[in-house]
């Protein structure tokens, strides 16, 4: 009888030792208080660790589970691990969360319903989309259950109550956060509207609400409330929030910035580059003023250059003169006829001027077609050869034809 009694006793000394390091191992996971300016970097590190039993993911998995052994502390620190999330992005969640409260508001439950539960795909933890979507699935269900479609009816409260189980978890863990009536004692709140969404489930109506800065330099919403017989003030903590658009913006600002200077950066280039096309080419350079020359060498230049090499002014003078050794070459067969009926007479008349410039015979006007030199650099000033006073020395209007037949086109050739 004493060994069956002490037996007893043993097994209910283990049971109660066992139920006992349990309970203290989910209630106070290695920390038995929580003080956000101590502790949340700490928890966010464990939140992180793939070895800790407070790792993300994991507890995340019995929150979706409706885990009833899940610790107030355990869902803190969930809560606390989706600050590192990605898709945690307080600005933009708060309008999203706005727009489903505006639609269950409005009587849109199915709208309300497609967006909360696509919203609470990439956000579980959110404290109103979690009541509101509880609420929409409550409103549909006493509907169903009105028009006798009972099936529905149940499957819809039943979804209503799991949403307002996660929903409590949120709010036991954010009052296990802290007291929340000082500012260094402030109530977790992981969005940045959650404190306003927290008055109304515990009873309370917002009167003001205001934001500061506590004695550790941490972020907290300030809100005064009440109900039917007190007044009070609440503080949530919303410092990882303000910290995480600070960094958005942050980013935001330095690729802006990064766009900018990419953008002047390409403008300097493309100036560069059209000045430097602007810019001589030391390789090309003597070929571009080559070029400039070969221009120029088109125009009066070259065709000075070309009737220089047909006749000198000077010596063309000297050779109209000489009658004789002009009509030796000339192109005209009837000045060249006339003149050789005459040429008797020019070479005893000058037979020295014949010898002086019989040197430039070799540069005689190529046919009809050529304009004297003085005509071809200034045509405006150049005036007509006159007809020679002499009657008898008539070779040198046959002389002036053969180099310019133009000149006198009406008047025949002398000896006709």
């Amino acid at each position: 009888m004493r060994r069956i009694v002490f037996l007893i006793l043993m097994t209910l000394g283990q049971l109660f030792s066992f139920a006992q390091m349990d309970t203290s191992q989910i209630i106070t996971p290695n920390i038995r208080t929580f003080l956000y300016k101590k502790d949340y970097k700490a928890w966010l590190d464990s939140s992180q660790d793939i070895t800790s039993s407070l790792y993300y993911p994991v507890l995340l998995t019995r929150f979706l589970a409706n885990d009833s052994s899940l610790s107030n502390a355990e869902v803190l620190n969930l809560m606390i691990g989706f600050t590192e999330n990605p898709k945690y992005k307080p600005l933009e969640d708060m309008e999203i969360e706005g727009e489903i409260f505006e639609m269950t508001k409005d009587g849109r439950l199915e709208d309300a319903l497609a967006k909360s539960l696509s919203y609470l795909k990439t956000h579980p933890l959110s404290l109103l989309v979690l009541r509101e979507t509880s609420y929409a699935y409550g409103k549909l269900s006493r509907y169903y259950e009105n028009n006798q479609i009972f099936d529905t009816a149940i499957l819809y409260m039943d979804s209503s109550n799991y949403y307002m189980s996660l929903n409590d978890k949120i709010m036991e863990a954010m009052i296990y956060s802290g007291k929340g009536r000082t500012p260094d004692a402030p109530i977790f709140a992981l969005g940045l509207a959650d404190g306003e969404h927290f008055i109304p489930n515990v009873g309370y109506k917002i009167e003001e609400k205001d934001t500061e800065w506590n004695r550790n330099g941490d972020f907290v919403e300030k809100i005064k409330a009440a109900d039917n017989l007190t007044a009070k003030t609440f503080y949530f903590v919303i410092q990882h929030a303000k910290q995480k658009i600070d960094d958005e913006k942050a980013d935001e600002l330095a690729a802006k910035k990064s766009k900018k200077d990419k953008k002047k950066e390409a403008e300097k280039k493309k100036e560069g580059s059209a000045f430097k096309s602007e810019k001589p080419d030391k390789k090309t350079k003597g070929k571009k003023n080559a070029d400039f020359r070969i221009a120029d060498s088109s125009g009066v230049a070259q065709q000075v250059t070309d009737t220089l090499s047909v006749a000198n002014p000077t010596k063309t003078e000297t050779t109209v003169s000489n009658p004789a050794a002009v009509t030796n070459e000339s192109p005209n067969p009837a000045s060249s006829k006339d003149s050789s009926g005459n040429g008797q007479n020019t070479s005893n008349s000058n037979q020295s001027d014949a010898g002086a410039t019989s040197s430039s015979n070799n540069t005689q006007p190529q046919g009809p077609q050529e304009k004297p030199v003085t005509e071809e650099l200034n045509p405006a000033s150049t005036e007509k050869p006159q007809p020679p006073t002499n009657p008898e020395n008539s070779g040198a209007t046959s002389s002036e034809k053969s180099i310019n037949p133009e000149a006198n086109p009406e008047k025949p050739a002398p000896g006709n």
